[in-house]
This record gives C-alpha cells, structure tokens and sequence, in this order.
C-alpha cells in the first residue's frame, strides 16, 4: 500500500538531513562540535592542575568578585578585617558566612578569612567557627605573632587550614613551615616601604628559596602586590601564588600596546566585512541551525 502524501519517510528524510549537513562548511560543522559539551576533551587529565599557578583576588567587593571570578584567573578570594572595612562588609561570622557561601556559588576554590582576638585562645574560637563555614572551602588566617602561632599548633591539631599572614622577614617563613601553614602571606609592596631600595622584593626571593630547598609544602602567598611587573619577576624566581587587589587586576589588562593591536585588528575586519550578515551565517546562527537538525 502506498503511503499518502501526509506521510513522512523516515528514510528520505535522513537522507535529506544529510545533506544539509554536507552543504554546511567544514569549518562550521567543526565549530559546532567545538560548541557542544560532549565532544570537548581537556588537554590534559583533571587529576593534572593546567599550572601550579595560583591566584587569588583581594578583595571583599561582591562586584569585583562577580567581575574578575568571571574570567576564572583568579583561585581564590582573601579577606582581612581591613578589607571587609574598606568594602563596607561587616566583620560578623554571620556575614562571613554569607560572603562564603556567594563565594561557592561564584566558583571560587578557596575563601581566606581572619580570625580576630587578643589571645590565642580567642583567635582558636573564632577560627573554629570560620573554618566550620564550609572546611572544603576556607582557609584561616592568623597573624605572625606568639598568639598566632599558639593558635595555629592547636588548629593544625584540628586539621584547620592556615595561612600566616603579615610575614616581613624570611625567619618568619620558616616559623610558618614548621606550624605547618598551608600559605606563608609577606607583604611585598609594604616590605619595599619599610626596607627601601627593593629589599622587600629580595626579601621575598629569600623566602621562596628558603620554601624550594625545605622543600616544604608551604606555598608563599604574596600578597600587597602593586605593579603586575613585580608579580612577573617574582615568578621568574619561582613565586607561584599571589594575592592581588581588583586595580591591579585591571592593570593586567590595560596594556596599551595590546589594546591598540585589537582596535586595529577590529577596524580591519569590520573593512573587511565581518559584521555583514548578509554575506554568511554568524555563529550563533549556525549554533541555532545545528541545534535543529537534532
């Protein structure tokens, strides 16, 4: 019996996706399994960090954390009590932990928060109660003092994550090794204040080199980082872990010569007929025509 003419064939209309597909440029069609989850493959195993590379934003900015969590450079966040102030955040466990669970939900790795007190005892409550926020995802900070570091032996006891913060001198980095702090946090911009003639930077070579030959698991956090140049040869000495502020962040990305390239760039394909649609289809189109055929 004959099918009506209402009637569709499977086998014909195979045929005919087929050869639509095949009328699609190579490039297109190649573009369009690009786009689609299931035929990525990342370059290297999961198991494999990319770079041993770590950066971290400085700053207690909701905005900038939505702004630069965006490009995923940036590992982590930290914080100190004199940020919070500075980005109008209250320095709460209450607000901590809803700054830590926007962190989470923005894709950040790690949340850096300091705990406070005038006695080990009290910097030890308040860092319980930090690191409780979500262990898997906070990191405390704890200044290098006596009371800081009796508050970090009986933490490390606990398994809490610890960063060291307010290093200025290469002795110090060995005290935070020993206690056995995930980050050891020198203050490289305040350092060159201090010491004058650039010391600070030699100062912080010295403790990465101290950390390479130890060879300990302690990483150097770098932090008050004030020029992207000074974050370059720091890791042309073997520094792989800063903490920079959103304007240095920017800095990043303000490089004119770059800038200048992309508008000529631009200029030249907007000559060239790159945004004339009727010329070909844009990629969102072919994306649109693509997703029908399934």
């Amino acid at each position: 019996m004959q099918p009506s003419s209402g009637s569709s064939n499977p086998q014909k209309s195979s045929n005919m996706q087929q050869q639509q597909q095949q009328q699609q440029p190579t490039s297109a069609l190649y573009s369009m399994s690009m786009l689609d989850p299931a035929h990525r493959r990342d370059p290297v195993e999961k198991s494999e960090p990319f770079t041993k590379l770590r950066m971290f934003l400085d700053s207690a900015s909701i905005t900038n954390w939505e702004l630069w969590m965006s490009t995923r450079l940036f590992y982590g966040i930290t914080t100190n009590p004199a940020i919070l102030e500075k980005d109008g955040q209250r320095c709460t466990l209450s607000n901590l932990q809803r700054l830590c669970h926007i962190g989470e939900e923005l894709g950040v790795k790690e949340m850096q928060f300091q705990a406070w007190g005038d006695s080990a005892q009290s910097m030890v409550s308040v860092a319980l109660d930090l690191f409780g926020m979500n262990p898997e995802l906070v990191v405390v900070k704890l200044p290098c003092t006596l009371e800081g570091f009796q508050a970090a032996a009986l933490l490390r006891e606990s398994s809490v994550r610890i960063t060291l913060t307010g290093i200025y001198t290469a002795s110090q980095v060995l005290l935070a090794q020993s206690v056995g702090a995930e980050y050891a946090a020198p203050y490289l911009g305040r350092m060159n204040d201090a010491y004058g003639n650039n010391k600070g930077f030699k100062e912080v070579v010295e403790m990465q080199r101290i950390l390479h030959a130890q060879k300990a698991r302690t990483r150097l956090l770098v932090a008050s980082v004030r020029e992207p140049s000074a974050m370059a040869s720091l890791a042309a000495e073997g520094c792989d872990t800063f903490t920079i502020s959103p304007a240095v962040a920017g800095k990043l990305f303000a490089v004119s010569y770059t800038l200048d390239a992309v508008e000529a760039f631009e200029a030249s394909a907007r000559r060239m007929g790159a945004y004339d649609q009727d010329e070909g289809a844009t990629t969102s189109t072919l994306f649109h025509r693509h997703g029908n055929n399934h």
